[in-house]
This record gives structure tokens, C-alpha cells and sequence, in this order.
């Protein structure tokens, strides 16, 4: 008959909302941060906003752990002991490397906001910069900017 009703959806009603979350779930951060109290601020904005992060001490560290989990995003202090930001950049970018991502976008991290400072990350191989002390839009929008880019240069490759 015209009256009747349509069967209930099996399941939750997925919405943009929903997509939006999911997407930042599966969203993998690695945040390389030697100071135990930036690394605390700096997960904790990520988790207020949604995303999750996993951490690492140094640069050192960070390789090891991008030589096992394909990371989407990676925010990367610029100085640290046993391996600093930029060595370890140095050895993500290598072609003899066998990360399994070695094009992820890295995203300095450092206190030093002046031109030249900027200047010599982009030019170790780092995709982008943000100051310290980090302000929590900037952060979020650093992931938008460079999560829908990794989107792009994945659906040119599909």
C-alpha cells in the first residue's frame, strides 16, 4: 500500500559528523617531542579535537617506529637529543630508507619563529612549521591542511 513504511536502517545513521570522526580516528599522528610536558599538551589538544597520537622521545625513536606504522602526519621538534629534527628528516627523506612512507608530511616544531628558522626546515625536508608554544587552531588546521593533501596524492593514485 502507498502508507507503507519504510524498514528501519540496520545499524547507526551515518552522517558527515560521523565520517568527519571516523576520519580523524584513523588518522595516524606521531608526535617527536623530547619535553614530557609539550608532549603532553600536544596529545591532549589532539585528543580534544578527536585525533590520537602516538609518541616518540626523539628522532631516533621516530624512525624506528615509522619503519614499522605508515604514519599520515608527523610533528617533528626540531631539537632533541640522540637524533635531532633534521637528521632525522634527513633519514626519513632518504631514498635508501625503507620506511614505509617516506614522502609523509613532517611538520617542525620549534621555538625559533623567525624567516630563516622556517627556511632551514623546508629545506631539511620538513613539509611545513608551526611555533611553539603551540596554539591549539593552528595545530588542528596543520592536520586539516596536510590529512587532505595525503588524500589527494591518494586518490591520484588509485
Amino acid at each position: 500500500p502507498p502508507y507503507a513504511l519504510e524498514p528501519k536502517p540496520k545499524g547507526p545513521m551515518v552522517t558527515r559528523h560521523t565520517l568527519t570522526e571516523d576520519k580523524k580516528r584513523k588518522t595516524r599522528i606521531l608526535i617527536v617531542e623530547d619535553n614530557v610536558v609539550n608532549q603532553k599538551v600536544v596529545q591532549r589538544i589532539l585528543e580534544k579535537h578527536g585525533y590520537r597520537a602516538d609518541i616518540a622521545s626523539n628522532g631516533k625513536e621516530a624512525v624506528e617506529l615509522l619503519n614499522h606504522l605508515p604514519y599520515d602526519i608527523v610533528f617533528m621538534d626540531v631539537q632533541m637529543p640522540e637524533m635531532d629534527g633534521f637528521e632525522a628528516t634527513k633519514s626519513i627523506r632518504s631514498l635508501s630508507s625503507n620506511l614505509l612512507n617516506r614522502d609523509v608530511p613532517i611538520i617542525a616544531m620549534t621555538a625559533h619563529a623567525f624567516k630563516e628558522d622556517r627556511d632551514q626546515c623546508l629545506n631539511a625536508g620538513m613539509n611545513d612549521y608551526i611555533a611553539k608554544p603551540i596554539n591549539p587552531k593552528s595545530l588542528t588546521a596543520m592536520i586539516s591542511k596536510w590529512s587532505e593533501a595525503a588524500d589527494g596524492r591518494n586518490a591520484e593514485t588509485r
